[in-house]
């Protein structure tokens, strides 16, 4: 085959679910060792469009052709025998097995002797270990993927993936839970692949990566695609502007730090944590040590740090899901004990969680019944019935004022974009009328144009008043946000400051150490 046949073509493919048109009519096609992009907001049929290419759904229309001929591809094992397979964003291996199970997992070299049939061990484990060394790295076929970091569970991914011979890999957003070395690391791996001529599609939000590691990329929106271009031939604005069909500075967020107003306005700080200490209650926890911090109305407080440093702990043992061994938490001077959620929420403090689908949301059911869960007490009539008049009007209400784009109040949330999804949690939390709003990375793994939406919504839920936490690891959104921002590292505070005349760099060096 030539370099310029397509080795994957889609011809006119059109998807529809009900109420939404995922994809509308796209042509798409990837060459024989080639990385490409696959951008666009959430929604914009991304994910759609690998799924179908892997049998998880069907298209409705159009046509799929594998090296030239039309194939159909009914299921995942159809996919697998015309060599694509899918990298899912979320970690699909069995934590409990080893690294050589997984990656032959159903496939494991089997040995008959007498009426007996046993695997292979040591055959699995030399597999496995050819695999991992022709992708460069160092990593032991014996150890239980639990015992493994992200990046290291993410080329496990790959390697199950070469071990099914793949020559088409889609990589539905493979770095957004890895940490800058592990995306290099990832990346490397991803330009050896293209050297041994396997043909890759990367779906990514982060538009600095295409330029990074992609020949061409295919900006869709709306389920259109938009355009295919070679990478060398556009810069990171042309392609913003595509996925957002304006220019990037119309979305722009930045808010003018008021801390000496703040200050003079609210002379008791709404939240202040003093001297927190908090003992993990998992092996993956970060211990707190000596936590202190105020967070007044009106007022944003970023507190950022690395992947480990402590920020998700430090929210979650604020509303009593941590094991404080030492410290105070004052609510508007007074001390509080909370000892769970339910306590915090009668405190008036909320927390949105960073990994929504699991611990913010309850993805079967519908969008109308996750914004009411946590304020069915205020929607219920008589014998304890949900006033379900109420519960609309409250659905609506939140649709409308946090612009959550779903067909109707009925549709699961399962259903809806990672964009949506995140302001379905904020409105379920913001329904209790708060004080403290607690924000566990609320942009990650949402596009563009839905971080921006999201960040004006933090920005107005301080001009309302209400005090705001913001833990991120993305400093330029602590910038744009932040009043006052706070420097974790390993479970302490290393560093405060007024978000004034501070750089990027004084927060980064904090952050490292």
């Amino acid at each position: 085959m030539s370099r310029s046949t397509p080795v994957l073509e889609t011809i006119e493919l059109t998807k529809v679910f009900p109420g939404v048109v995922a994809l509308d009519r796209v042509n798409f096609d990837l060459l024989p060792g080639e990385i490409h992009g696959l951008v666009g907001q959430n929604g914009a049929g991304k994910s759609t469009f690998v799924k179908i290419l892997n049998g998880i759904l069907r298209p409705d229309s159009g046509k799929i052709l594998i090296d030239g001929k039309e194939v159909a591809i009914p299921n995942p094992a159809t996919a697998k025998r015309l060599g694509i397979t899918l990298i899912h964003q979320e970690i699909t291996l069995v934590p409990y097995l080893t690294v050589a199970e997984n990656i032959f997992l159903g496939r494991e070299p089997i040995v008959k002797k007498h009426i007996f049939k046993y695997i292979d061990r040591r055959e699995l484990f030399r597999r496995a270990e050819e695999i991992l060394t022709t992708l460069g790295v160092d990593i032991d076929p014996k150890a239980k993927v639990k015992d493994l970091n992200v990046g290291e569970q993410e080329i496990v991914q790959i390697a199950r993936a070469l071990s099914e011979n793949a020559r088409i890999i889609c990589l539905d957003e493979p770095t957004s839970p890895l940490t800058p070395k592990e995306i290099e690391r990832l990346f490397d791996i991803m330009r050896t692949l293209k050297k041994q001529g396997r043909s890759m599609i990367f779906i990514t939000h982060r538009i600095e990566e295409v330029f990074q590691i992609c020949d061409r990329v295919t900006v869709l929106r709306d389920g259109k695609k938009i355009a295919t271009v070679k990478v060398s031939e556009v810069s990171p604005q042309d392609i913003v502007k595509m996925m957002l069909g304006r220019e990037l500075a119309e979305f722009y967020v930045k808010r003018e730090p008021r801390v000496e107003e703040i200050e003079k306005v609210s002379k008791v700080p709404t939240l202040e944590v003093i001297d927190l200490w908090v003992t993990p209650e998992r092996v993956t926890e970060v211990p707190l040590k000596g936590i202190s911090f105020k967070v007044y109305a009106g007022e944003i407080l970023g507190v950022t740090g690395l992947l480990g440093a402590g920020k998700t702990e430090l929210g979650k043992a604020i509303i009593g899901l941590g094991r404080i061994t030492k410290g105070k938490v004052l609510i508007e001077g007074r001390e509080v004990k909370i000892r769970g959620p339910v306590d915090a929420l009668k405190h008036g403090i909320v927390y949105i969680p960073e990994d929504r689908r699991r611990e913010g949301l309850v993805l079967t059911m519908s969008v109308k019944a996750n914004i009411s869960l946590p304020s069915l007490y205020k929607l219920c009539k008589y014998l304890g019935l949900i006033d379900l008049g109420r519960e609309e009007e409250v659905a609506r209400y939140w649709i409308k004022a946090l612009n959550i784009v779903t067909p109707s109040t009925k549709t699961k949330v399962a259903n809806l974009s990672g964009g949506n999804q995140q302001k379905v949690s904020l409105a379920k939390m913001l329904e209790v009328k708060p004080k403290i709003v607690i924000l566990d990375e609320p942009t990650f793994g949402i596009d563009i144009g839905a971080k921006v939406e999201i960040r004006k919504i933090i920005a107005k839920l301080a001009d309302e008043g209400l005090a705001v936490i913001l833990l991120s690891s993305d400093i330029d959104e602590v910038l744009s946000l932040a009043d006052r921002i706070v420097v974790m590292r390993d479970g302490m505070k290393v560093g405060e400051f007024i978000n004034k005349n501070v750089s990027r760099e004084d927060i980064y060096k904090l952050m490292v150490g």
